[in-house]
């Protein structure tokens, strides 16, 4: 593997400016958390029988990596991340144990909140 060209670190950090970053990768890391503490083992989420307890962390994962892929739509995946993350309190040991859930919910909010993504969405600075 080639060592990294020396343009790829400001075309990185670039990437990451023009994007929601954090909020995306607190749901993200909420999801997973509440995966963790649930002790989901690949079989169990890739059988037909995988119930609201492991398809809203999934949903909440999905919705972090796409608030940073799709910025535009963000709005949208928040909205959908923060009921999933409210609805982990019901259905997955109380959110994870809350740690996964106010994960979740302050990703959404910081995606919902955010500057709109038609004035570019870039970083200050």
């Amino acid at each position: 593997m080639d060592p990294p060209g020396p343009g790829t670190a400001p075309v990185r950090r670039a990437w990451r400016r023009r994007r929601p970053f954090g909020a995306g990768l607190a749901p993200a890391l909420g999801g997973a958390e509440i995966l963790l503490v649930q002790r989901a083992g690949p079989d169990v989420l890739l059988s037909a029988g995988a119930d609201v307890r492991y398809g809203l962390p999934l949903l909440m994962c999905g919705c972090g990596v796409l608030v940073v892929l799709h910025p535009r739509g963000r709005r949208r995946y928040a909205v959908v991340g923060l009921l999933a993350s409210l609805g982990s309190w019901v259905a997955s040991d109380l959110g994870g144990f809350l740690v996964g859930m106010a994960l979740g919910v302050a990703g959404g909010l910081l995606a919902l909140g955010g500057p709109s993504g038609r004035d570019g969405a870039t970083a200050p600075g």
